[in-house]
C-alpha cells in the first residue's frame, strides 16, 4: 500500500506541474495570437473617399482600405477616377505575424506536452499494475507453499503418532497374555511364516515357467525366421528394386490374391474390355481404376482418351489419368476412330514392344453418332488391338446389338471381356460385378456369368494416391 501511495504523490506532483506549464503555454499562445484577428495590426491602410469632380474630401467621407487591396482595385478605371486618396497609415504591429507563429508554436507545445504526460503515466501505471499482479502472484505461491509444508508437516506428524501409540498398545497387550496365548501366537506366527515362504516359492515357480516360455517362444521365431529366410530371399530382392516396383509388386499381389486373381486376369489382358451397368454402378470410377493400373503396373500410358463428357461431369476421374489427346465433339470423335484404325494397322506393321491405352465412353451414343466410323473402329477392335499391343477400354449400355454394330455377337463373346456392373438405388455402386464372358478355366474352357466383386480400395483415386506418397493397405 505504501508502494502505491508513493505511487500516486509522484503522478499527481507530476500532472501539477505539466498543469501549470501547459497552462502558461496556453494562455500565452492565445495571447499572442490575438493580434492575427485584426487586419488594422498586421496590414498598411490607405484613407480614400469617393468625391465627383475631384472636389475636397470631407471628414464623414473618409474610408478606410487595406492597402494592397486598394491598389488592386485601381487597376479598375471607374474605380480610380472617383476616389481620392487622403494619406496612408502604417500597420499597427507589423510584427503580428510573428506573433502569430509564436503562439501557435506554444498552442502546439502545450499539446504535444499534454499528450506525452498522458502516454507516459498511461505507460507507468500498466507497468505498476503489472509489478503488483506479479507481486500478488509471488505472495500467493508463498502462503500457498508455506500452507503445503505446514498441512505436510502435520500429517507426518501425525503418523507417527499414531505409529507410536499402536505399538505402544501392542506392547501393553502383549504383555497382558496369558502363556497358552503366547504359544498360540508362536505357532500362529510359524505357520505364516510357512505361507509366506512357500508363497514366494510359488512366485518363483511362476517366474521360471514363464522365462521358459519366452526362450521356447524366442526359439520358435528364430525357427520361423530361418525358415523364411531359406525359402524365399524377398528381402533380398525388395532391397534390390526400386520404390515404385515395390508399389507395383505390392498391388499386383493384391490383385492377383483377389478371388483367384480374375481382376488381374482380365486387366492383364490385351483382350478389348468392355463394362456394362445401368446408370450410378460405378462403370466410369471401375474404368478410371484399371486404367491407371495398366498405366502404373503394366508401364501403358493412356494414347487416347474418348469421351463427350472428358471435361464435363467426368472431368475429376479422367485427369487422373493424363491422358495424351482428348476427343469430345462428333467431328473428334470420328476423326480419333478413324486414327485408331489407322494406328493399329501401323503398329502391327511396326511390331511394337510398348503397350498403351485408348479409352471410349458412351460407345451406345457414339455409334449412332458418328456412324460408320465408329462401327469400323469397333470391328477392327476385335481383331488388331491386341497385335498393337494396344489396350482398349469401353463403356456403353448394355450388351445387346443396339449398344454394338450388328453381326459381331459371336467375335464379340470369344474376342472380348465383358464386365457388368451394379446399383441397388441407382446411385451408390455395389461391390458386386459378373463377367458376362472372356474369362477362361485353366483347361482354356469359357466361364460365362461368373459372380465376382471388386475390392473396397479398387477406387481411382486411392489407385492415384498409392504411386503418389499414400501407400494403399491391403490388410483388410
Amino acid at each position: 500500500m505504501e508502494e502505491i501511495k508513493a505511487f500516486n504523490q509522484r503522478f499527481k506532483a507530476e500532472r501539477k506541474i505539466a498543469t501549470f506549464g501547459i497552462g502558461i503555454l496556453l494562455v500565452g499562445g492565445l495571447s499572442l495570437t490575438l493580434p492575427l484577428w485584426s487586419d488594422t495590426t498586421k496590414y498598411s491602410e490607405t484613407l480614400f473617399c469617393f468625391t465627383p469632380n475631384n472636389k475636397p474630401c470631407k471628414s464623414g467621407q473618409i474610408k478606410r482600405g487595406i492597402s494592397w487591396i486598394v491598389e488592386h482595385e485601381r487597376r479598375n478605371s471607374t474605380f480610380d477616377s472617383n476616389i481620392k486618396i487622403v494619406g496612408n497609415l502604417a500597420p499597427e504591429s507589423p510584427t503580428a505575424p510573428l506573433f502569430g507563429l509564436a503562439g501557435t508554436a506554444a498552442l502546439l507545445t502545450a499539446y504535444f506536452g499534454s499528450k506525452l504526460l498522458t502516454d507516459s503515466q498511461e505507460s507507468a501505471i500498466h507497468s505498476q499494475f503489472s509489478l503488483l499482479k506479479i507481486k500478488a502472484l509471488q505472495n500467493d505461491l508463498e502462503v500457498d507453499n508455506h500452507l503445503d509444508l505446514t498441512k505436510f508437516s502435520k500429517e507426518q506428524q501425525n503418523s507417527i503418532t499414531k505409529n507410536a501409540i499402536a505399538r505402544n498398545a501392542a506392547e501393553t497387550i502383549q504383555q497382558m497374555k496369558s502363556d497358552g496365548e503366547l504359544i498360540t501366537d508362536k505357532i500362529n506366527g510359524e505357520m505364516q511364516y510357512e505361507t509366506v515362504l512357500k508363497s514366494h516359492e510359488l512366485n518363483l515357480s511362476e517366474l521360471d515357467k514363464h522365462i521358459v516360455d519366452n526362450r521356447l517362444a524366442a526359439a520358435k521365431a528364430i525357427k520361423e525366421l530361418e525358415k523364411v529366410k531359406n525359402s524365399k530371399q524377398d528381402s533380398n530382392a525388395s532391397a534390390q528394386v526400386s520404390p515404385d516396383e515395390q508399389l507395383k509388386n505390392i498391388l499386383v499381389d493384391a490383385l492377383k490374391n483377389h478371388e483367384d486373381g480374375y481382376l488381374w486376369k482380365i486387366i492383364n489382358s490385351l483382350k478389348p474390355l468392355w463394362l456394362i451397368g445401368n446408370q450410378g454402378s460405378g462403370k466410369t470410377y471401375t474404368a478410371a481404376a484399371i486404367a491407371l493400373i495398366r498405366k502404373y503396373c503394366l508401364n501403358a500410358p493412356i494414347h487416347q482418351l474418348i469421351d463427350r463428357h472428358a471435361t464435363g461431369d467426368n472431368a475429376d476421374v479422367w485427369k487422373l489419368l493424363e491422358a495424351a489427346s482428348k476427343a469430345e465433339s462428333e467431328d473428334e470423335i470420328s476423326l480419333a476412330f478413324e486414327d485408331c484404325c489407322e494406328r493399329w494397322l501401323t503398329r502391327i506393321k511396326q511390331r511394337p514392344t510398348s503397350k498403351q491405352q485408348v479409352i471410349v465412353d458412351e460407345f451406345t451414343n457414339l455409334k449412332s453418332l458418328c456412324g460408320e466410323s465408329a462401327i469400323a473402329f469397333f470391328k477392327m477392335s476385335l481383331t488388331d488391338t491386341r497385335k498393337a499391343k494396344e489396350y482398349l477400354l469401353g463403356i456403353t449400355h448394355n450388351a445387346t446389338n443396339e449398344s454394338f454394330p450388328d453381326g459381331t455377337a459371336s467375335a464379340r463373346k470369344s474376342g472380348t471381356v465383358l464386365l457388368e456392373k451394379f446399383s441397388a438405388n441407382g446411385e451408390t455402386p455395389l461391390k458386386r460385378v459378373v463377367v458376362r464372358y472372356g474369362l477362361v478355366d485353366e483347361q482354356g474352357n469359357n466361364l460365362d456369368d461368373v459372380e465376382k466383386t471388386l475390392p473396397d480400395w479398387f477406387h481411382p483415386e486411392k489407385i492415384s494416391q498409392h504411386f503418389n506418397g499414400k501407400p494403399l493397405s491391403f490388410e483388410d
